[in-house]
């Protein structure tokens, strides 16, 4: 151009160039008859049929102001890394609090924070704290469209496999429940420029 600079244009996938894409999909189960074990037994299950998927024990928080950033730290202050989930926090739409399990956790019987807990850290006020044994399974699968294959081919591909392999995961391990399994489509991704 007249600058002498050159500008660089976004450009969509030439006939016959690969696209990627992401998905993720999550579904909760019951995880009542693996407490006091430990989490590696999913984690080796899902490495051992190619299920890229991530495990977080869900407590349900309801109280009044609750603080995010100071259940995340009390979450911390007791060697968990948690994140928040769904939910307002008030009755009837409990806010979830998301502890990541890692492959050394043990998988716990009682809620992460007491009620007490929470108040004291200056968390929230009326605050009640439930843990009934649900596991939130995440996964995560990155996969590249072939040739003349739409997004939209490639995407139902990938989600029939992730939950035929939620599916295994959950008839192969103590885990319980029907899956009712929630996608989040992240493709396509931004074009390269």
């Amino acid at each position: 151009d007249r600058d002498g600079k050159e500008h660089k244009k976004c450009r969509k996938p030439r006939q016959g160039e690969a696209t990627t894409g992401r998905r993720r999909q999550r579904s909760l189960l019951d995880v009542h008859d693996m407490y006091g074990e430990s989490a590696a037994v999913l984690y080796q299950y899902a490495d051992g049929i190619s299920l890229n998927a991530e495990f977080f024990l869900i407590d349900e928080v309801t109280g009044t102001e609750l603080d995010e950033d100071k259940l995340l730290d009390l979450c911390a202050s007791k060697g968990a890394t948690c994140s928040i989930g769904d939910g307002t926090g008030t009755v009837g739409d409990p806010l979830a609090l998301r502890q990541l399990l890692n492959r050394t956790d043990t998988i716990r019987a009682t809620a992460l924070l007491t009620a007490a807990e929470v108040e004291d850290g200056a968390a929230g006020t009326s605050v009640t704290v439930v843990y009934d044994g649900k596991v939130e399974i995440v996964a995560k699968t990155t996969a590249i469209a072939d040739s003349g294959e739409s997004l939209e081919s490639l995407a139902a591909s990938v989600t029939a496999t992730n939950e035929a392999k939620m599916t295994e995961l959950r008839d192969n391990t103590p885990l319980q429940g029907t899956l009712d399994f929630e996608s989040q489509q992240l493709f396509p991704p931004r074009q390269p420029h």
